[in-house]
């Protein structure tokens, strides 16, 4: 058969599992054609002739241990025919039991040849992820592993630093002397960055000129230290002598902005890559030929761009500032991208002109050092609601009003009560939550929404895309405008966005959810937005933010709420035997649901970043050593993850997030996983029948296995509703 014939061509094998070696007792006769072995030549042999020496010994390792804990596992990995040619196996295994006993007797294995689609993604990652003029990695690239070294550092308490290089006065290259010497130049420049980076760490070329460098899981308080040692050795390596190409010598210098994320400080890999940005400005505007840092104020996500900024010196300003009620709002258009009608405004909180606390940045910097940030929330509001009653705004405009996560679920101060029963009556107001209250304050964000909706509010979600965590969560809030994050609009296209754009077409489907892109500020911007789903969009290209001034449009926004599906029941069993009834029930033993919860945590390790799982455990002893590693693994990929039962804390371990439920809870007595991607939803219900004296494995359960994505997101929420908060950083732009 030919390769492309063979493509895809399934196999089944069978492996004594008394024997020792686990000889083949068994196999197809798609077997024979996949491998060119015949039955005869492989019965009673090991399966390991399969394996040669390209096979990777990680996957043999995750086959190995699945087979000594007697679970189901799945690897990709090469294996090689009869006659010597590699090719990809995708492998499947899974135990065959005695009935009686519950002895595994036999090992059954799925086997499809992946070769081509192996080759065709490897072309795919090849073209998407790397440049191809230097050979580097691509932007695409950058942003992947960012993301993933962001999140390996929240988890391991470690730092990330990113340094953007920019080659000085480049274009006059170009200019003068044509692109051919140009790209000679940046290829040279190229492996000259190469020379001296480290092993482990990702250079990339994201630009014409322009290149970062991350550095990645560096010892806490030591990422500017490591970043500066080798800007420096970058500045030496490409001074070092002139590029020569053809009869030019050319001097090539760099410009190089440093970027740090510390623990508590900067949220999100957006976030990091804009620091480093500004950074590079900074040592541009300096002179060039130079490295510039841009630091954080302590002990917060406000990034601050100039070492003079103190927000803890500038409380003396900052006490002037709220107790003279000196907090103003400014008002950016929001506009309807098929008239251009002016449909809302978003409020946009400032400090009083001319001082030191008028960027709002640094407003929100000095109140978290101060302890102040829900007073100076709440005075913002005010702000924001009471210039738009004193232009006349009316419930004609829709009012955008920002809510900053740590103060989310605060009550209405008494001084605030009467001017904002006012607006709730007056105004048209659309309570903006940002992605990054999703994960860190669940509970509360749940509440909160509801409430809101229950007020009257339209709900919209600011931010989305900047974090691809942020994604699965958008089924938990369900919000009736999806606001896209700037980069998705101004960011040249990637995998990433495609993932995005995808995951919000999906919300957008089932909801009805209005999509808002932010940050266009050019004709090549709208066309993006367009390209996004973008039904509204914001940014300078309609106007700058300023103060309300009539004539004020009087159409508003039409977004129809979306309808949260309401389902009764405080667990996930009391969810689904609310929804399907007793008969949707089945009674079966813990040892026989096992590979059903397994399999839900295979699902979310395959999503990745976009992945939520709760699970339900009972008690403490139920989380086993076993289990916590296999969570904490999730935990380094997966967007949220919690665990509950009683003894178990509010983090059972790194990156895992949870409650302890009081013995009277009901979700105590219940075994449940629950698994949330952007196109994928998943649930396993199970309720102890209590019996005793029994072995663990053989305890029953009534169980049922859900796959509706509504009835899925129900029981999520009742799990959502019981973690306990996380402690949030301020960041305002």
């Amino acid at each position: 058969m030919s390769a492309s014939e063979l493509d895809g061509l399934a196999a089944i094998i069978a492996v004594d599992a008394r024997a020792a070696g686990l000889p083949i007792s068994w196999v197809s006769p798609g077997f024979e054609l996949l491998t060119g072995y015949s039955a005869r030549e492989v019965l009673g042999r090991s399966p390991k002739l399969l394996q040669g020496p390209d096979t990777d010994p990680r996957s043999i390792s995750l086959l190995t241990e699945a087979i000594a804990a007697g679970r189901d596992a799945y690897v990709t990995l090469l294996n090689y025919r009869a006659d010597g040619t590699p090719f990809w196996n995708e492998v499947a295994i899974a135990p065959e039991r005695d009935g009686s006993s519950g002895e595994i007797v036999r090992w059954l294995g799925t086997q499809r040849d992946e070769t081509d689609r192996m080759r065709v993604s490897a072309r795919l990652h090849e073209l998407a992820y790397f440049d191809t003029l230097t050979g580097l990695a691509n932007r695409a690239a950058l942003h992947d592993e960012l993301r993933s070294a962001m999140h390996r550092a929240r988890v391991h308490e470690t730092e990330i630093a990113l340094l953007a290089i920019d080659v000085d006065d480049f274009r006059r290259v170009n200019d003068r002397w044509g692109h051919q010497a140009g790209d000679t130049a940046l290829r040279v420049t190229a492996d000259r960055l190469r020379s001296v980076v480290r092993p482990q760490d990702l250079l990339a070329r994201v630009g014409g000129d322009e290149f970062s460098l991350l550095l990645k899981d560096l010892p806490a308080g030591e990422g500017e230290r490591v970043a500066r040692e080798l800007a420096a050795r970058i500045m030496e390596a490409v001074r070092e002598e002139p590029h020569v190409v053809g009869d030019l010598r050319l001097e090539t210098r760099v410009s190089i902005g440093i970027g740090v994320y510390r623990q508590g400080t900067t949220t999100t890999a957006a976030d990091l890559v804009h620091d480093a940005d500004v950074a590079v400005e900074g040592a541009k505007t300096a002179g060039k030929d130079t490295v510039r840092v841009h630091r954080a104020a302590s002990g917060e996500a406000v990034l601050v761009p100039d070492d003079a900024f103190d927000p803890v010196a500038a409380g003396a300003e900052l006490d002037r500032v709220l107790e003279g009620r000196l907090v103003g709002a400014v008002y950016q258009p929001v506009v309807e991208l098929d008239s251009g009608a002016v449909v809302g405004y978003e409020a946009l909180a400032r400090g009083p002109e001319g001082s030191s606390l008028h960027r709002p940045d640094r407003l929100f910097a000095a109140a978290a050092a101060a302890g102040r940030v829900v007073e100076l929330e709440w005075q913002c509001r005010a702000a924001a609601v009471r210039g738009a009653l004193d232009a006349g705004l009316g419930r004609g405009t829709s009012l955008f009003i920002n809510s900053e996560p740590a103060a989310i679920d605060a009550p209405v101060p008494e001084e605030c009560a009467e001017l904002w029963a006012r607006a709730e009556g007056e105004l048209a107001l659309v309570v903006e939550i940002t992605e990054r209250a999703i994960t860190a304050r669940p509970a509360e964000l749940a509440r909160v929404v509801l409430d809101q909706r229950r007020a009257g509010h339209v709900i919209a979600l600011d931010d989305v895309g900047a974090d691809v965590r942020s994604l699965a969560l958008l089924s938990l809030i369900d919000p009736d405008i999806i606001k896209l994050d700037l980069g998705l609009v101004q960011d040249r296209p990637s995998t990433d966005q495609a993932a995005i754009v995808s995951a919000v077409a999906a919300q957008r489907e089932r909801t009805g959810a209005q999509v808002l892109a932010e940050g266009i500020e050019t004709a090549e911007h709208l066309l993006v937005a367009r390209s996004l789903g973008a039904t509204l969009g914001q940014g300078w290209r309609f106007g700058r933010p300023g103060p309300l001034r009539p004539p004020l449009p009087v159409s508003r926004v039409r977004a129809s709420r979306v309808d949260v599906v309401s389902v009764p029941g405080d667990t996930p069993f009391a969810v689904v035997e609310g929804a399907r009834g007793e008969d949707a029930f089945g009674i079966a033993t813990k040892a026989l649901l096992l590979p059903i919860s397994r399999h839900l945590e295979h699902r979310a390790q395959r999503i990745g970043e976009g992945a939520v799982i709760l699970a339900a455990f009972q008690t403490a002893e139920r989380f086993t050593p076993a289990t916590r590693r296999r969570y904490e693994t999730l935990a380094r990929r997966a967007s949220l993850v919690a665990a509950f039962g009683i003894g178990l804390p509010a983090t059972p371990i790194h990156g895992v997030r949870g409650a302890e439920l009081a013995p009277d809870d009901a979700l105590a007595g219940e075994w449940s996983v629950v698994v949330l991607g952007p196109h994928f939803a998943g649930a396993l219900v199970a309720r102890d029948l209590g019996d005793a004296g029994v072995p663990d494995r053989d305890r029953r359960f009534s169980f049922a296995t859900v796959y509706d994505r509504e009835l899925v997101i129900a029981a999520a929420r009742t799990l959502i509703a019981r973690i306990a908060p996380e402690e949030i950083t301020i960041r305002r732009r």
